[in-house]
């Protein structure tokens, strides 16, 4: 394997993209990525994340450039007859549509997967919704914060104990729900292949919500414990959370017995394994406040680079937390691979690889509103 177009295996692949914010566009930037034509579709004035910010460069959303690198933008109108019908043109040319607008709202215009799929059998159709077609929300508009609160995910975000629930940091279910759209596409065009029949496919905000809820809802449901939120700690193992030094927090884990030893050791205290209180992972969960106390009274009285070193060296899983503005600074700084590409405002971006372009590489960058539109009506539609 080498060089930049190891995983191009959707050159070839057109992709009518009908996605906004974030779940829609997160897939559709992955499958262009793999190769694939994607040709986003935009109302007047546009993804509504083009308006997101700030920061804004250039006048253009950092937010919306996050996500939507490597795509030609189409400018079109829905509610103008001509438009519509050239839409609906250029869905009859795709091999994958894809989109997360409100259930109901592409059926108004003729352009249902139903509808589509009878004179386009060939078509894959995939909607994103936020709720499932067997939930009672089902007609509903989803966002992410919505199902990490309905979910529990919430519930158990955060310091626990008094403490309010609180958001995550990043749209994580936005982002795998676009993930698992991907997955679906790739299942949807080798069933093609074989069978030569297109599909429909749908997924949603709340079942990536259920799907990453697997492990809370199971300690529940079949043994009577509630998880709950507890900061940095693991339910299940101690210690496994993240710790004061003398001058940044740490996180630090031992996953079993053996690990646990290790640590001892490395903190000059190799009795403690001998302690029955502390033998075995489940008596250590059972005295983790103790615990917690008994290894922060060490590691404070040393620089988080110290320990990181000391641990590292006894082969214990360790990090010093660091600030968005300084992870990405090594990043930045950093000789990892990287995609990058040349806007005519925004000037040079950088973003971190994907799977399908782990070897990094330049790409084109996120479209100007309508950068395309000619040459895609001309190239789609050509001989129809």
């Amino acid at each position: 394997m080498n060089g930049v177009n190891t995983l191009s295996v959707l050159r070839g692949i057109r992709i009518l993209d009908f996605t906004q914010i974030l779940s829609g566009p997160f897939a559709t930037m992955l499958l262009a990525d793999a190769g694939a034509e994607v040709v986003k579709l935009e109302r007047p004035d546009g993804d509504p994340t083009r308006h997101w910010g700030p920061p804004f460069i250039g006048g253009e959303s950092v937010y919306f450039a996050a996500f939507n690198r490597g795509k030609k933008s189409v400018q079109l109108d829905l509610k103008r007859p001509d438009d519509l019908g050239i839409v609906r043109q250029l869905a009859l040319a795709a091999d994958v549509l894809i989109e997360n607008i409100r259930p109901g709202s592409l059926e108004k215009y003729g352009l249902g997967a139903a509808e589509l799929r009878k004179v386009h059998p060939g078509l894959i159709y995939v909607s994103i919704r936020g709720y499932s077609e067997f939930s009672r929300r089902a007609n509903d508009p989803g966002l992410e914060v919505m199902l990490e609160a309905e979910s529990g995910l919430m519930s158990i975000t955060g310091p626990g104990e008094d403490g309010m629930p609180v958001r995550l940091g990043v749209a994580a279910i936005d982002m795998m729900t676009g993930l698992l759209a991907v997955s679906c596409v790739y299942s949807a065009l080798l069933q093609r292949e074989r069978t030569g029949e297109g599909a429909y496919i749908s997924v949603s905000l709340e079942e990536t919500a259920a799907l990453l809820m697997t492990h809370p809802w199971l300690m529940y449901l079949a043994g009577n414990v509630e998880y709950k939120a507890a900061g940095t700690e693991h339910p299940n193992i101690a210690p496994y959370e993240m710790f004061s030094t003398m001058d940044r927090p740490l996180i630090l884990g031992a996953v079993d017995d053996q690990q646990f030893r290790r640590l001892a050791h490395a903190l000059g205290h190799p009795e403690w394994p001998q302690k029955s209180e502390w033998a075995t992972n489940e008596a250590r969960v059972a005295d983790r406040r103790h615990l917690h106390e008994s290894i922060e009274k060490e590691l404070v009285t040393r620089t988080a680079e110290h320990w990181k070193n000391t641990f590292t060296r006894a082969n214990l899983p360790v990090a010093i937390v660091e600030s968005v503005s300084s992870a990405a600074t090594k990043w930045a700084m950093s000789k990892v691979p990287r995609i990058t590409a040349r806007h005519p405002t925004m000037g040079l971006l950088s973003w971190p690889t994907s799977p399908w372009k782990k070897y990094g590489g330049e790409m084109t960058g996120p479209p100007v509103l309508g950068n395309a539109t000619d040459e895609v009506l001309r190239t789609w539609l050509e001989g129809r």
